[in-house]
């Protein structure tokens, strides 16, 4: 994500000049719309009484002792999210939005997944607000009930262990505003309604769970499919590649593993222009027609960045790529395939740092939120070393004044591995966490970091890797301990 306009970011003779940085514009928008749709392997487990249903399914057999996913994911950072006793394998997000509507939403979900333990009875999705209208689990009817941002169904059958089973969830009613702990650039996460009858999308970290029901945590990903239906004149963007678009209907596929923080809805009036890079890769980008010129000017070299990345890092992962234009103030974000770039930030430093995150953060996501230095930290430097491609001696000027500003402002040294919640997305997670990465490679060698960079990719593809996972896969790629180097980078010590 970037909070910032990184192009206001210029270094002279020490000196760093930003655009506030953690502190960005408040996003006002209206919420949500109404809507009217017909739908077409983790670790422990606890033994649970089944306390009172709120039930949809009056003879649905009550079981008395239960095996129940525990409700985190385990990631200590962010415990209140996610749920171990499954793995989801695919969403079918079907929607019918408008953006002349407010406040009310229906939708359907449908959740193809997998038991993660012996006798799953009882399972959790992170979701936040709206009456559920059914709920079927294998075509039944399912008990529920709603408790601290959890939807706890209980299984009309006991599951195995790999054993698969479909969710599917209908849903309708007022999209909760809340903020989030994680976030201060964003009055709330979720569903978006902006200027020009737009809607759009943000998500990162926790915020997913405020329109669809999910697992939400990168370490559980899955595919997706989207069936949305808009007024006639207004076109739905999503991730992946656009299948069909009959009868005001868009249907978009994206087959590859993607967190739910990614996943994405953008809808308005928007025109499409289709390309390529140089070596092949499509590109496929929505934008207002209106500010055509600004856009391609912002964008023009992502044809050749997203090329230059690839031989870096690896084939870009995914099936197409672009960008879509929305009135987010101060806010882009990395969603898979399909970045959100804010007409506010209409630059070139901003379209090539989303576009890193699609190697850092998409293809290979953060175990843990508190490890955020490694997705900011990261595409930022990678958008430095897109900007001094050709003029290494100016990259070491720009790195030397970051470091002298971080200095000056008495950041240096702070642990960048778990911030406070409220600095998740503060300066020092971008520009310490990419003058961190510039010293790595120093210590390491140009030839070593690259080649460590590489083989993290090869072996976490579409997965999640730890900042040890990573740590591991550097100092085999430079042949030395780097212990103390992380040490003193991510604890301070």
């Amino acid at each position: 994500m970037a909070n910032i306009k990184l192009l206001g970011l210029v270094v002279m003779v020490g000196l760093l000049v930003g655009c506030g940085f953690g502190e960005g514009p408040i996003v006002e928008g209206d919420p949500a719309p109404r809507v009217t749709i017909t739908p077409t392997s983790l670790p422990t487990a606890v033994n649970t009484a089944v306390p009172a249903n709120t039930t949809t399914s009056p003879d649905t057999a009550v079981v008395a002792d239960i095996v129940a996913g525990e409700r985190s994911i385990g990631d200590s950072y962010a415990p209140e999210l996610g749920n171990t006793g499954y793995d989801v394998l695919r969403y079918t997000i079907q929607l019918n939005l408008d953006p002349a509507l407010e406040y009310e939403l229906d939708g359907a979900v449908i959740i193809d997944a997998v038991a993660a333990l012996d006798d799953l009875g009882e399972m959790s999705l992170d979701f936040i607000g709206f009456e559920i209208d059914e709920l079927l689990a294998n075509g039944q009817p399912a008990d529920f009930r709603r408790e601290e941002g959890k939807l706890i169904i209980t299984l009309p059958e006991p599951l195995a262990s790999e054993e698969p089973f479909q969710l599917t969830i209908r849903y309708q009613g007022e999209a909760e505003q809340e903020p989030s702990p994680y976030v201060g650039f964003a009055s709330w996460l979720g569903l978006f309604y902006a200027q020009d009858d737009t809607i759009y999308i943000l998500s990162e970290p926790d915020g997913s769970r405020y329109w669809f029901p999910n697992n939400d945590h990168p370490r559980d990903k899955a595919t997706y499919r989207f069936e949305i239906t808009v007024p006639e004149g207004n076109t739905a963007v999503a991730n992946g590649r656009l299948v069909s678009a009959e009868n005001n209907t868009f249907i978009w596929e994206h087959n590859y593993p993607m967190a739910s923080y990614l996943a994405t809805i953008v809808v308005g009036d928007y025109e499409r222009l289709e390309g390529q890079s140089p070596a092949g890769i499509p590109l496929r980008d929505y934008i207002f027609p209106a500010s055509q010129s600004q856009f391609e000017r912002a964008t023009a070299s992502s044809r050749e960045a997203i090329d230059w990345m690839s031989d870096l890092f690896g084939d870009y992962p995914y099936e197409e790529f672009g960008f879509v234009s929305v009135h987010a103030p101060g806010v882009s974000l990395e969603t898979q395939t399909m970045v959100l770039l804010s007409t506010g930030m209409f630059d070139e430093q901003t379209a090539v740092h989303e576009l890193a995150h699609m190697w850092f953060g998409d293809w290979v996501s953060l175990d843990s939120w508190g490890e955020m230095w490694r997705n900011e930290g990261f595409a930022t430097y990678l958008s430095f070393l897109w900007e001094y491609r050709d003029d290494p001696d100016g990259l070491e000027l720009y790195m030397e004044g970051i470091r002298a500003f971080l200095e000056d402002n008495n950041e240096l040294g702070k642990p960048l591995r778990n911030p406070p919640p409220a600095e998740l997305f503060s300066a020092y997670t971008y520009v310490g966490g990419a003058l961190m990465i510039h010293e790595l490679r120093q210590e390491m060698g140009d030839d070593a970091f690259f080649a460590g960079l590489k083989n993290y990719f090869q072996q976490y593809a579409h997965g999640t890797a730890s900042d040890e996972e990573f740590i591991a896969v550097m100092e085999a790629a430079a042949s030395k301990s780097l212990a103390a180097f992380f040490s003193r980078w991510l604890e301070g010590e």
